[in-house]
């Protein structure tokens, strides 16, 4: 059987820009402001900017807030413009080149997240662009942790743990330099680890005691977290796996309410992930219905007999009841 490993070297982000089937599905060019490639360039420079702000905080250069304002703002307008195109590259670009990109990519990613939480909850746009400037500095006070501990492959010695658990009181005392920052920043920052059964930290927080924009930004901080590669561990886990464990932890971690809601985006199956289908074909979704998550338009990569469709075959689960999902596959693992 052909490996799909051997299909997919090729350089990921030229081929995903010139595949039709994705690119017609997340790209709306008859309505949008700017096409799929032109996105992608902006989400680069959205992560090159939050590096320029976070390596300048770090050297102890003055940052203005309006900066970070400025930023959240053009997060807001694109996910409003392109929500499905923001969402796609997060699922696409699954690793980090190197360790110190983790910051960075792992904060602009979250607050795409966090952010499309929002917006499905109707927030106001002021609201929005105060929780996008939150959860791009959430983890900002990672920056004072040692990157022994931050890169650690290992298990952490209990002195190792509870410094790295000091990262939220580290990002409070380095908002207190930043002028002109939305209030509710500072305390999504010293929150975000809180969990709704009081089993988080710092303070053991519970229910109403954290913030509301603290339990969304936790959700996404966590899926985020989970779904990503990093240099210095091998194993992710599948968005179909991060899925289920977001709903695992509803009930004693995450507020039910904003669960729900982040999995009508969010689904076990987003664009451009691969699934073993029941018909023994595999398959890489290349459309999510939101009325039908758990049925995309699945485009055949592989036919039961292990080999490349000479034509293009696509089938839509919601029209085909004898086809479904049999489970999630990990592409690295094919």
């Amino acid at each position: 059987m052909v490996k799909l490993s051997d299909i997919i070297k090729e350089d990921a982000e030229t081929k995903a820009l010139n595949e039709p089937g994705l690119l017609s599905e997340v790209s709306k060019t008859k309505n949008s402001r700017g096409s799929l490639p032109e996105i992608k360039k902006i989400y680069d420079d959205i992560i090159l900017i939050t590096k320029a702000i976070m390596n300048g905080i770090k050297e102890g250069k003055t940052i203005e807030g309006k900066e970070i304002v400025d930023l959240a703002e053009i997060i807001v307008y694109r996910l409003q413009a392109h929500d499905n195109a923001m969402l796609y590259f997060i699922n696409l670009y699954t690793f980090y080149l190197e360790k110190e990109d983790y910051l960075y990519v792992h904060s602009v990613n979250t607050t795409i997240l966090a952010t499309r939480i929002a917006l499905a909850l109707g927030f106001e746009e002021r609201e929005l662009v105060d929780l996008s400037v939150a959860s791009l500095l959430h983890d900002i006070g990672m920056l004072k942790i040692s990157p022994e501990i931050i890169h650690k492959t290992s298990r952490l010695s209990e002195e190792e743990l509870y410094e790295l658990r000091r990262h939220p009181i580290y990002g409070a005392e380095i908002l207190k330099d930043i002028e002109d920052l939305p209030k509710s920043t500072s305390e999504v920052v010293y929150q975000h680890h809180e969990r709704e059964d009081g089993s988080g930290y710092p303070d053991g927080k519970k229910a109403d005691e954290i913030s509301e924009y603290a339990k969304i930004v936790a959700i996404a901080d966590v899926y985020e977290a989970a779904t990503h590669l990093r240099p210095y561990r091998k194993d992710r886990t599948i968005p179909y796996d991060g899925v289920k464990m977001i709903v695992r932890e509803a009930k004693s971690s995450f507020n039910a309410q904003f669960v729900k809601v982040f999995l009508k985006f969010i689904t076990p199956y987003p664009l451009g992930s691969y699934v073993l289908l029941n018909s023994n074909e595999i398959g890489r979704v290349v459309k999510v219905d939101v009325n039908h998550p758990l049925s995309p338009v699945v485009e055949i990569f592989f036919n039961s007999k292990g080999q490349p469709p000479e034509k293009p075959v696509r089938i839509d689960l919601a029209q085909s009841p004898a086809v479904c999902i049999e489970k999630a596959i990990d592409e690295d693992k094919l």
